[in-house]
């Protein structure tokens, strides 16, 4: 019997029509050695409808309740592949992104994970060329039209990652954070355990970009963006920098809520000192957290703080 090679797991939320075109790309992907499992979060659009009515090949995994992105981790334990593909349902992907991005996991053991150029689903243009964050716990996304070759990036939100570094964690996303900043998280703990996150170029998919984000959300994304991004500050790094790098990181915040008052912009300000308020209000809870995350530590800060740079934090008007 051939070993399932790729488990595909793809995160849906009220995304129907989205879905279907991703599903419909997946069938014409050069790549066959693959399961397909929709985590679906109590959609009320008819998306799992649609998978018992014309995907029959697909597993649908239903949650009772929206989780977020970090609802993904209800499918692991269904995943019976050496590798996990885990997409958003705005997406499609070219016919060869599977099989570069399983040759290039393949090529290093020391690879977790390999994220795939994110192009514009309709103009075509490069979306992604990497990403970046800094040591002020901001981060982003580099826009670059050059030739790009394979590099280390810090995290990315898509890719291919080796199910064992999961089950190592037992889940993908910490299941706390919900939406956005858990991409960042994730990429930092595969730097903890001494592994790194490749951006493969060969590898495109084309995003549509949140075509089927929560409307309700958009009013808290600074909240959660700026809460579980400080969350991720004290679990990674040791005592010591988590000591030298705060100042730092709460002078940013500080740059920044001055900036959203400049601007007149009270809600984002509002925001950033409820992130704040929160994370001084759960700080046990977050020490808690720290101390697991900390258990698979087998890499020092020197090779985590290869990932970070503060070249891009001032090009941007400000990154939340």
């Amino acid at each position: 019997m051939k070993l399932l090679l790729v488990s595909i797991i793809i995160v849906n939320y009220n995304g129907k029509e989205v879905l279907k075109k991703l599903l419909d790309s997946l069938h014409l992907s050069t790549f066959k050695n693959y399961e397909t499992l929709v985590l679906d979060n109590a959609s009320t659009d008819g998306s799992q409808a649609l998978i018992k009515k014309n995907y029959k090949k697909v597993k649908l995994v239903a949650n009772k309740e929206n989780l977020g992105y970090s609802g993904i981790n209800s499918a692991i334990k269904y995943c019976k592949g050496k590798y996990i593909l885990f997409l958003n349902n705005d997406m499609e992907i070219d016919k060869n992104c599977i099989s570069q991005l399983v040759k290039t996991i393949k090529s290093n053991k020391n690879i977790a994970m390999v994220a795939p150029k994110l192009v514009n689903f309709y103009n075509k243009k490069l979306k992604s060329g990497g990403t970046w964050v800094s040591r002020a716990f901001y981060n982003g996304h580099i826009k670059s039209n050059g030739i790009i070759s394979s590099k280390e990036i810090p995290y990315l939100g898509v890719g291919l990652i080796r199910k064992d570094f999961v089950d190592m964690f037992g889940y993908l996303f910490d299941p706390d954070y919900f939406i956005y900043g858990e991409d960042v998280d994730l990429g930092l703990r595969i730097r903890l355990v001494g592994k790194k996150v490749l951006f493969e170029p060969k590898s495109i998919m084309y995003h549509m970009h949140s075509v089927t984000s929560m409307k309700s959300l958009k009013s808290r994304s600074t909240f959660l963006m700026e809460r579980n991004l400080l969350m991720t500050f004290f679990k990674i790094f040791s005592l010591r920098n988590m000591v030298l790098l705060l100042p730092y990181v709460l002078a940013m915040r500080i740059f920044a809520m001055v900036n959203d008052i400049l601007k007149l912009n009270f809600s984002k300000f509002l925001s950033r000192l409820e992130a704040i308020s929160w994370t001084i209000l759960n700080f046990g809870k977050i020490m808690e957290k720290r101390d697991e995350v900390q258990k698979y530590r087998k890499a020092d800060d020197k090779y985590i703080l290869k990932a970070f740079t503060e070249k891009y934090l001032f090009r941007k008007k400000f990154i939340v």
